[in-house]
């Protein structure tokens, strides 16, 4: 009896991913040389810009939690990019 659930979905590493290069401008270990050849063509400012978002989330999300939030919706693509949200 099937139920209905697609099985396992295969990672296409022969395309980049916007999240994957985001991932390589910010230093991280999840992706692959495709992404990283992308990221290479990107203009310098990328990223400086990429590391400067995530400056920005990390000091939102610091400002938010000393006014008293304590509950935090992260909504992205689940690569683990340093630092994450909770920390």
């Amino acid at each position: 009896m099937t139920t209905g659930t697609p099985g396992p979905r295969q990672i296409d590493t022969s395309t980049a991913h916007p999240a994957r290069v985001y991932d390589w401008l910010l230093g991280g270990k999840d992706n692959y040389p495709v992404d990283e050849a992308v990221g290479e063509r990107l203009p310098a400012e990328a990223a400086a810009g990429a590391r400067q978002n995530r400056a920005f989330m990390n000091r939102a999300v610091a400002w938010l939690a000393a006014q008293g939030i304590d509950q935090f919706l992260d909504i992205g693509t689940g690569i683990p990019t340093e630092p994450n949200l909770h920390q």
